[in-house]
């Protein structure tokens, strides 16, 4: 089998759902995990493209789909001829945009039943901050995340990059794969209502339940400094950058200890673990903090494995191009796009038997028009010759 993209292999495992993506950057990642799984996604852009086709987040997550162009506002009829032979339409307009345009589930269903409609937006379709709008920053904060960013006498921060809208793409994803089973099941599609704000709540882990379950409320933390009930420091410096110690855990203080004396960093009154003394974890940590030093983050992760310690490497972008795992999963593809030749992440999982795709390459705009208009929606030459014509094509 040939995918879109080009890649060789055999059926995905979502090979045969058939996806129409209306998303705008805050859910392109959806539609590109099921083109991975195998799915035949189609992204319909306005006439002449997306806006954003020249940025990098385009290239990252419009990989292994088809284009077709169409303006939704005069092209209703058009898009419900897609929507007839569609399993899944996703989108992540403002709520409200598709029954404005008179595409809401409803008028899906109405030709086609089984459809699923999955949409993205930063509250939900309801609730009174439905209709407001909001970046991923807004999102980040309402949800909780920037209260728990950064350190803790000084404000909360931001994360360096938009991430809260890729956590809601991924969940609309699952929550639409079990919407398409139940279709399939019932011969009943549904609409699929994420959240964004939900969705990143979900993301933070033990701090939601602890005001429910011992009281306790987690705080904003210097990452790698002591905090309450874990009082050892876990990021150091080295030679080249940094590495992650985590010291209570496999052989704990005693095996940091024996690994100080035998490089002979073993400073005065760390002769053997203190119990109960509350200065003995910052003895320690000044210790591994003077050894850690005078070795690269490579010999540290190597001497640390062979004394069975929990210690990482904390990998740079340029680290992670040259990593050997992933080299050895042969995680980095080659791809073109805008005349370029890019290295790019593949995928994120191996099926046995129905392999992921792993993006593939980026359609231009319209670049699937002939097949899809005229092969699948049936329109003749000259009908879409028309169309073309009035910019609704």
């Amino acid at each position: 089998m040939t995918g879109h993209g080009g890649s060789e292999g055999p059926p995905g495992a979502l090979a045969g759902l058939r996806v129409l993506d209306l998303t705008t950057e805050r859910a392109w990642l959806s539609g590109r995990v099921l083109a991975d799984l195998g799915a035949l996604v189609t992204l319909v852009e306005p006439p002449g493209g997306h806006p954003a086709r020249s940025g990098p987040a385009w290239l990252a997550f419009n990989r292994g789909k088809r284009s077709v162009t169409l303006d939704l506002c005069r092209g209703r009829d058009l898009f419900l001829r897609l929507v007839a032979a569609a399993d899944v339409v996703v989108e992540s307009y403002a709520p409200g945009t598709l029954q404005e345009l008179g595409l809401g589930h409803d008028a899906l269903a109405a030709v086609n039943p089984r459809v699923v409609l999955a949409g993205v937006t930063p509250f939900g379709q309801t609730g009174p901050y439905a209709r407001h709008a909001a970046g991923d920053l807004v999102v980040a904060a309402t949800g909780g995340a920037v209260w728990l960013s950064g350190d803790p006498d000084r404000p909360p921060v931001r994360i360096s990059s938009d991430q809260y809208f890729l956590h809601a793409a991924a969940e609309a994803v699952v929550h639409t794969l079990v919407a398409v089973r139940h279709a399939r099941l019932t011969g009943r599609g549904q609409h699929v209502d994420v959240s964004a704000q939900l969705a990143t709540i979900r993301s933070l882990m033990n701090a939601v339940p602890g005001p429910y379950t011992d009281g306790s409320v987690v705080d904003r933390a210097s990452f790698g400094e002591p905090v309450s009930g874990l009082p050892y420091r876990q990021l150091y410096a080295c030679r080249d950058g940094h590495v992650l110690a985590t010291v209570p855990f496999g052989p704990g203080p005693e095996g940091y200890l024996a690994w100080l004396r035998d490089e002979g960093h073993l400073t005065p009154g760390l002769e053997a673990p203190a119990d109960g003394d509350p200065g003995f974890p910052e003895l320690l940590a000044g210790a591994l903090a003077a050894y850690f030093r005078t070795e690269t983050k490579a010999t540290l992760t190597r001497k640390a494995l062979e004394r069975r310690l929990m210690v990482a490497p904390v990998n740079t972008v340029a680290d992670l191009m040259e990593d050997e795992q992933l080299a050895g999963r042969d995680y980095f593809r080659t791809v073109r796009a805008g005349g370029e030749t890019l290295r790019v992440p593949g995928t994120w999982a191996r099926l046995s038997a129905t392999p992921l795709a792993g993006g593939g390459q980026v359609a231009e705009a319209g670049a699937d028009n002939e097949t899809v208009w005229r092969d699948e929606a049936g329109l003749s030459a000259l009908e879409l010759r028309r169309h073309r014509d009035e910019g609704v094509i």
